[in-house]
């Protein structure tokens, strides 16, 4: 059996052993990637389950759409593009990123698409990842296919009724009547007093 890259190749099939896959867009920074991919790379790099890359490469893509498990830690903002990257080309998304707001909790059921590893267990990555290919793995899959939840994280040209423009929208929606509402209430008790 070959294994490939760090983006976990997991071929959906049955495996006994785990492929991950990483690519390492940015160098590391200790501060502001809290060391979670330095502890990665050191731990793993050597590790043939796993394939790691410091930079995008032409089969970037491909890689994560043939693996089973995509490790997202947190970058240099306080959020991923690999986390839709992954969503969109089958591949598990594995949130490594202590207090992330996941994009569209209304209409993305995280917890039933993903694996969330907390910051202080990334060196125990590799058994983690074992425990849920072993337990629920398939049903994380099928549940990653969902046509809703795959619609609520793609942009298209134009919008539709529950893509990801469509959810923006209605989330700055929601805000700004939040607001209102607010400051409605805020002018009523100055107004009272």
């Amino acid at each position: 059996m070959i294994y490939s890259k760090f983006v976990i190749f997991m071929k959906k099939k049955k495996y006994s052993l785990i492929t991950c896959i990483f690519i390492f867009v940015n160098e590391f920074s200790v501060n502001l990637c809290r060391k979670v991919r330095t502890v990665i790379w050191r731990k793993f790099n050597g590790d043939r389950r796993f394939y790691l890359q410091r930079h995008r490469f032409a089969g970037y893509q491909s890689e994560i759409a043939r693996s089973v498990f995509c490790l997202c830690p947190l970058g240099w903002a306080p959020w991923s593009p690999r986390l839709v990257e992954s969503v969109a080309l089958g591949c598990v998304p594995v949130v490594i990123a202590d207090g992330i707001r996941l994009p569209f909790v209304s209409a993305v059921k995280w917890s039933e698409i993903s694996v969330t590893v907390a910051e202080k267990d990334v060196g125990r990555l590799a058994e983690i990842l074992e425990r849920v290919a072993a337990t629920n793995l398939s049903t994380i899959q099928r549940n990653l296919w969902d046509p809703a939840t795959r619609r609520a994280l793609l942009f298209n040209s134009q919008v539709q009724v529950g893509d990801a423009t469509w959810q923006v929208l209605r989330a700055l929606s929601e805000k700004l009547d939040r607001s209102f509402r607010s400051s409605r209430v805020s002018r009523q008790l100055d107004f009272d007093t």
